[in-house]
């Protein structure tokens, strides 16, 4: 018990006020080392340890290359808007555009990615093609459409904006074919090409497509972006740009999303200095509320990962009298831009945020940008938002001292720069192949050899379920077909709990994550206000909630998850033999644990009356683990492969570019690991992590080895899962580091994956 306590004042070293008094004293000699700024000496007085200081100086590519290489009137436009030269990688863009040849451009937020591809655009319709323009919201519309139509005016040439906030007016000129450029978003796409035959004549004409903001077109968003423009290309033939500021296998991306070659095109940009700071701590929310405490007088945006965090912190936050607002997709469009506007003006100084303002928005000057720990691309676009006019600017990345990757940072920081924030795509998620396929034979009938092995599988389920008939070779639409396609969402796919107070909707939460945030008992923060669900109907898709008034107290689930396999698509040997699958998940919540929000110190442990119990499909891997070493602890393989399932799934964040919270794991004593993605027929996460298992093992066996807790079952640095169903029990950190060294040695075993073609009675950790 001695390595517990301090020697010098004997209390707990977690709480030990010598450690304090040494960290602080450190993070203080750091600034010093580095160079002192005044204004950063709140950010290192503290008792959370400062792990890494970086200035990152400016760099500014020149605009060297002449105009002369574009036709006179296109070169005319250019200078109109000030611009005489362009950057090395606008030209090659440019040029590689207008060869025809469809191209995928990364460079920094500002930095002139949208003339790269909205000069060919010009050139396209100049000739006679019309263009359609992607963004992923219609706020980003918003804000581009005056610098389009800017160019489109200058030629002759006239741009719409068309998404759901379009004027009669502007409906009128896209569907009558009297415009050149749409600005719109696959929203609006989806919903005309399936509905308007109007819509669909225009399609016809198209020629040029622009994907703006590339890297949120991940998970289910991408797999219906992946079909939408399948769907558009029945209509005509068409070139494709993306442009993207944070993807490091951008080109890859852009190929897999639309099956076609890229050419990748990047630059490279920073305005202003940016002081980038890793500071590690106890309690995420303690720190984000010392940190906006201190720098109160600057302008200052804090990102969460989550709705959840992103309430909490906001709800902290205005607890201790700060004025912030939350900006978050979700709420009304008029909120999320009274807060943009209020911002910008200074009316309030701070804004809690989901990724939403990320993207290209603008929001004026922000001096502090503090963020959950992303990778490290994303991360530059997050801090992007501030210094964008050249002045200083300050970046905080908060590593959690419960979160094992933030661990692995805290011991080697500049692996953190290495690291890769990476697209990922599941093509083949039967939910959206289903509701992809009708709308196509709404558009047009299909006829069998336009569709891959498994598009025509899931037609043959429609035409048997009579969804679809098919007439003369070709598919057709039923009324069940049209009733189907009026309940589609873009965005997600899968039923939603509708959360209800006093008998009034105020939210919902999409299934599965539902059942594990809207059990009976569960605390939820939703706009600022707790609630406490006091009934949850899985039938009706409703959830009833009551105000709770005061209190720090979070609830974490206990739950059990089963899996069954449907059907094998991939399987590799190296550097474990492990295959790639479709996969219905049970989750069964059983019970939930309530903490402090602060310290996450249980509280109280709670049995549900009456388990909560979901069903759906998806896809992940299995793989079976090699043994540890015969060792004498009590649930000692159980524990080993279940404390491996919980650091392979957290590797996520590092190797894919985030994503943890949205996978899924569960282990069995017999060595069997299942890791899966949490949503509705697959995101693509599992996949891309399945793709680089051997890099996983890596950094698990890194973070199991270097952790300084010295305890069996690990801590939350290294095994423990804030999203364990099983309260993180049984864990064993010896067996799960000597499995991690013994697949690095190439030490495998045969992976039975057809005994969970049944569900089979057997002990799952999740």
């Amino acid at each position: 018990m001695d390595e517990l306590f301090c020697p010098q004042c004997g209390m707990l070293k977690r709480r030990c006020k010598c450690r304090k008094r040494s960290i602080r004293q450190r993070n203080l000699e750091l600034l010093k080392k580095v160079g002192y700024k005044e204004f950063l000496l709140p950010l290192f007085d503290t008792d959370d340890e400062i792990v890494l200081y970086k200035v990152l100086r400016p760099f500014r590519e020149k605009p060297t290359e002449e105009l002369d290489f574009l036709p006179s009137e296109l070169a005319s436009c250019l200078r109109k808007r000030g611009i005489g030269r362009l950057y090395p990688f606008q030209k090659e863009a440019m040029i590689r555009l207008m060869e025809g040849r469809d191209v995928v451009i990364t460079a920094p937020t500002g930095f002139g990615k949208t003339e790269a591809f909205a000069v060919p655009m010009l050139w396209r319709a100049l000739h006679g093609g019309k263009a359609m323009v992607f963004y992923p919201t219609k706020a980003l519309a918003r804000d581009q459409e005056e610098k389009i139509k800017f160019y489109t005016s200058s030629l002759g040439l006239r741009a719409v904006r068309f998404d759901g906030d379009s004027g009669r007016e502007e409906r009128r000129a896209v569907l009558s074919g009297k415009c050149d450029i749409i600005l719109t978003n696959p929203d609006m796409v989806d919903y005309h090409l399936r509905n308007t035959p109007a819509f669909r004549r225009i399609c016809r004409e198209l020629s040029f497509i622009a994907v703006d903001e590339l890297h949120t077109y991940t998970g289910v968003l991408g797999s219906n972006m992946h079909y939408l423009v399948k769907r558009l290309s029945r209509f005509a033939e068409f070139q494709i740009a993306c442009a993207s500021a944070t993807l490091s296998n951008a080109a890859e991306f852009a190929e897999e999303l639309f099956d076609r070659d890229f050419v990748l095109v990047s630059g490279e940009h920073r305005k202003g200095t940016l002081h980038l700071i890793f500071r590690y701590t106890p309690s995420l929310y303690s720190a984000v509320r010392e940190i906006v405490t201190a720098l109160r007088n600057r302008k200052i945006i804090v990102f969460g990962n989550s709705y959840k965090s992103v309430e909490t912190i906001n709800l902290i936050l205005r607890r201790h009298g700060l004025k912030s607002a939350i900006h978050k997709s979700g709420l009304p469009k008029e909120v999320r831009e009274e807060v943009e506007a209020k911002f910008k003006r200074g009316e309030i100084n701070i804004v809690v945020s989901t990724p939403t303002l990320e993207l290209g928005v603008d929001i004026g000057d922000v001096d502090v940008v503090v963020s959950e720990l992303v990778p490290y691309g994303q991360m530059i676009q997050r801090v992007g938002r501030a210094g964008r006019k050249g002045q200083e600017s300050v970046g905080v990345v908060i590593l959690r001292e419960d979160d094992s990757i933030s661990t692995y940072y805290r011991t080697k920081p500049e692996d953190y720069f290495k690291e890769e924030a990476n697209g990922y795509v599941e093509r083949h998620n039967e939910e959206v192949m289903k509701f992809q396929l009708i709308s196509m034979c709404i558009e047009k009938p299909v006829r069998l050899e336009e569709l891959d092995r498994q598009s025509a599988e899931i037609m043959q389920k429609l035409q048997a379920q009579g969804i679809v008939v098919e007439r003369e070779g070709a598919f057709h639409p039923t009324a069940k077909a049209i009733e189907l396609s009026r309940a589609f969402s873009f965005r997600g796919i899968g039923d939603a709990v509708k959360i209800y107070h006093d008998g009034k909707y105020i939210g919902e939460r999409a299934l599965p994550i539902a059942v594990k945030e809207l059990f009976p008992g569960s605390i939820l923060v939703h706009n600022g206000v707790r609630y406490r669900t006091v009934e949850l109907d899985l039938k009706r898709l409703r959830a009833e909630v009551v105000e709770l008034d005061y209190g720090n107290e979070i609830t974490d689930p206990l739950y059990m998850t089963i899996p069954r396999i449907i059907e094998v698509e991939d399987e590799i040997e190296e550097p474990v033999n492990a295959v790639y699958c479709s996969i219905e998940i049970n989750y069964l919540v059983h019970g939930y644990i309530e903490r402090d929000v602060f310290d996450r110190e249980r509280k109280a442990f709670h049995y549900l009356d009456e388990p909560v119990s979901y069903t759906f499909k998806t896809k992940g891997f299995l793989f079976s683990a090699p043994f540890p070493d015969p060792a004498d602890y009590e649930d000692y393989y159980a524990g080993s492969f279940h404390a491996l399932e919980h650091v392979i799934i957290e590797t996520t964040d590092a190797i894919t570019g985030g994503g943890s919270r949205e996978m899924g794991g569960i282990s069995v004593p017999e060595g069997d690991i299942f890791v899966y993605d949490a949503s509705v027929g697959g995101s693509g996460l599992s996949k891309l992590l399945f793709k680089r298992l051997r890099r996983a093992f890596e950094i698990s066996k890194t973070i199991l080895e270097s952790c300084d807790c010295g305890r069996v079952d690990g801590c939350p640095k290294c095994t423990y899962s804030y999203q364990c169903g099983n309260n993180n029990q049984p864990l064993n950190r010896i067996g799960a580091l000597n499995i991690a060294e013994k697949v690095i040695k190439g030490v495998k075993r045969k992976t039975d994956w057809r005994k969970y073609t049944d569900v089979i009675e057997i002990r799952y950790f999740p």
